[in-house]
């Protein structure tokens, strides 16, 4: 026979006992869909990691430290395998590593520094972090700029993204600007005419950080500003911004102006989000100036970062890094821990879906033992007719593989639909939480107008949303493409498999015993 007329017969027989067929094919379907559904639920757990670490700044910066205290200046450290001073030629080995793009030391200021902006110093940010890194691998360890331009003299630093916010106003009673900085919180507005709530925007800071002088405070028993210590029931202060009280060295004050601002990542260093980041000698000759007799006495570095040239290449620098006696601390773990955890729920939520594929095998192959016995005459038949056994064994498999076929296209088809609906609900309900929040409330990235899901979005923008993802969107359930062609695949080859047993068994039937079978 001609594989059409075998196409034919498959379609004849299979719709000569509709209802049969249709609910073997229903068994089909809600084992695909179950295999679906369960997989994509772990596949959305799987992309909610994947956003928390990339949330979490540059996963692929190491920290290096030693087991020794290292001083406020950095002093030196030791381990138990010796030396291993986190000096300067240490960092020169790092950067002889493979699989390193960049290294820097990083030094943190260890004095209290208050800055003040504006006329008479009118804005305030008290306990700022300086942080000192080494500007020529500013580019190499990936840092950027969201706007101006990397310092190119002493008296220049780098802002951190949200440095600007950190100010009070002195003739405001300590009023702040707010910021959902950078998208991490994100608060709404509730209007209670239109029933939606409004995604609040940023407020200007103060002052452009860029075209301001910044006058900094600091010393080495300064305490902090008196304003602020008087605002929040301090005790007495540290003098004027440049005196000094009675037992306590002399306060320096310095003025510095900010030639960029730096991208936020807590990866690289608190100072990127609300502090200064200065370059390592400059902040070197700062601490000399605030203590000389510290400043001697350093020989080695805090802490330093190297960089990664990617995230396969995280494991292999850490262990070249600890090989020399280092201590080394990165996110690397945790992002091996969440895929493990990710892959275990797929594993646990896909063989539970595959139960109900099981099941449906079997049903599978009750139908074709049904259909066999049923047709045993007409088997018998088509034999003494001359039709070659194989196209009788592939008759009986097409029928068996096109059920399994239907079944799993029509279930991916409804599990798209399924997983849709699972993300548009779980979009609306995130919406209408953050709608009932009251002025100023914080919701998670996750949800609210965060999420772009508001009750101001329209729902072709959340359908859209639902099905393709996007930064700030959070999809519970996720369907890769190859999910829905491994299904298809599976169930037709599971209708194959267990139709196999029964197409065998109609080609071994005696044609002359199958004529005379009267059922």
């Amino acid at each position: 026979m001609r594989f059409g007329d075998i196409l034919r017969l498959c379609r004849q027989n299979l719709w000569r006992r509709k209802s049969r067929t249709i609910l073997t094919v229903l068994g089909v379907i809600v084992g695909c869909c179950s295999i679906v559904l369960m997989v994509s639920l772990g596949q959305g757990i799987n992309e909610q990691n994947e956003k928390m670490l990339k949330s979490m700044g540059d996963l692929s910066t190491v920290t290096v430290y030693t087991n020794g205290y290292a001083g406020p200046m950095g002093g030196g450290g030791s381990s138990e395998m010796g030396d291993t001073k986190l000096d300067d030629k240490a960092v020169e080995s790092f950067r002889a590593m493979s699989g390193v793009s960049g290294v820097t030391p990083m030094m943190n200021f260890p004095y209290n520094v208050t800055a003040r902006a504006g006329a008479g110093g009118r804005y305030i940010y008290d306990y700022v972090q300086i942080m000192g890194i080494d500007m020529t691998q500013f580019d190499q360890m990936g840092y950027k700029l969201v706007g101006g331009e990397k310092p190119v003299k002493k008296d220049q630093v780098l802002a951190g993204e949200w440095f600007a916010y950190g100010f009070m106003d002195t003739l405001k009673n300590g009023e702040q600007r707010t910021s959902t900085r950078g998208g991490q919180y994100s608060s709404c507005t509730f209007d209670q005419t239109t029933g939606q709530c409004e995604e609040d925007q940023d407020e200007d800071p103060f002052f452009d950080p860029l075209a301001t002088q910044i006058s900094l405070t600091t010393g080495t028993n300064y305490q902090g500003d008196q304003y602020t210590m008087n605002m929040y029931g301090g005790g007495g202060g540290t003098g004027d911004a440049g005196g000094n009280t009675a037992g306590q060295s002399e306060n320096v004050t310095f003025d510095v102006r900010a030639s960029g601002i730096v991208a936020g990542d807590y990866n690289k260093g608190y100072a990127t989000s609300d502090g200064l980041v200065m370059d390592l000698q400059a902040l070197k000759e700062l601490a000399a100036k605030v203590d000389p007799a510290a400043a001697k006495k350093a020989t080695a570095y805090n802490q330093v970062l190297v960089k990664a040239a990617d995230l396969k290449s995280v494991p292999e620098v850490e262990s070249q890094i600890k090989a020399l006696g280092y201590e080394t601390s990165s996110y690397e773990d945790m992002r091996k821990s969440l895929e493990e955890q990710s892959r275990a729920i797929q594993l646990i939520l896909g063989g539970i879906g595959a139960v109900s594929l099981l099941v449906a095998a079997i049903g599978i192959a009750n139908t074709m033992v049904m259909s066999v016995t049923e047709r045993t005459r007409e088997i018998g038949i088509m034999k003494a007719l001359g039709c070659y056994v194989r196209d009788i064994r592939v008759m009986f498999l097409a029928e068996a593989g096109a059920i399994g076929f239907f079944g799993g296209l029509i279930g991916c088809v409804l599990s798209g639909l399924i997983s849709l609906g699972i993300n548009v609900v779980g979009a609306l309900y995130a919406g209408g939480m953050s709608g009932g929040m009251s002025v100023g409330m914080v919701s998670g990235a996750g949800g609210g107008s965060g999420d772009g899901t508001g009750g101001g979005t329209s729902i072709w923008t959340i359908l859209w949303q639902a099905i393709v993802g996007g930064e700030n969107v959070t999809r519970y359930s996720v369907i890769p493409w190859w999910l829905f062609l491994f299904a298809v695949l599976f169930s037709t080859l599971i209708g194959l498999l267990f139709g196999f047993g029964p197409a065998n068994k109609a080609v071994k039937i005696p044609a002359l015993d199958a004529i005379k079978n009267n059922e």
